[in-house]
């Protein structure tokens, strides 16, 4: 699933997307005034690259064709240690995902999970774990593995 998601960025092309983004954001600090405005923009932008990390996640799960394996490999990265894999609860973390959602619903949480997730690179372990359990029961992850097989 690591390989498979790693490939996933290789595929497409995030590499060469967030090169350049770097490189304007670089040169956008060379002009004083707006330039600097422009540059703590791309910044910004490029600290919110979430959506590239979900799309390689699919991508993941599309290989493993089992969010189950997704998600437990999403768990350990987020801190499980081997040792402890056989312990690991796929669905006690799903329910950590829906609890987080709920307590970031209100004005007051939504604050605070923007605060705390604004300077990250990734999305949240257990936000991603949510995403791929939703996808992996949608229609668009129904109909991509139905043209895979159908291809074979």
């Amino acid at each position: 699933a690591v390989l498979a998601h790693e490939l996933g960025h290789l595929k497409c092309d995030h590499g060469v997307w967030l090169t350049f983004a770097n490189i304007l954001m670089l040169g956008a600090y060379w002009f004083t005034g707006l330039g600097g405005f422009i540059a703590q923009s791309l910044e910004e932008n490029l600290f919110c690259w979430f959506a590239a990390e979900l799309t390689c996640d699919r991508a993941a799960l599309l290989v493993a064709q089992d969010p189950k394996v997704v998600i437990s490999v999403l768990m350990k990265l987020a801190g499980g240690y081997p040792s402890m894999a056989d312990q690991l609860n796929v669905d006690a973390f799903l329910e950590q995902a829906r609890s987080y959602d709920i307590a970031s619903s209100s004005p007051v949480g939504w604050y605070i999970k923007n605060a705390q997730t604004r300077q990250l690179s990734h999305p949240l372990p257990v936000l991603r774990d949510r995403e791929i359990d939703e996808w992996s029961k949608s229609q668009d992850y129904t109909s991509l593995l139905r043209r895979a097989i159908q291809m074979n």
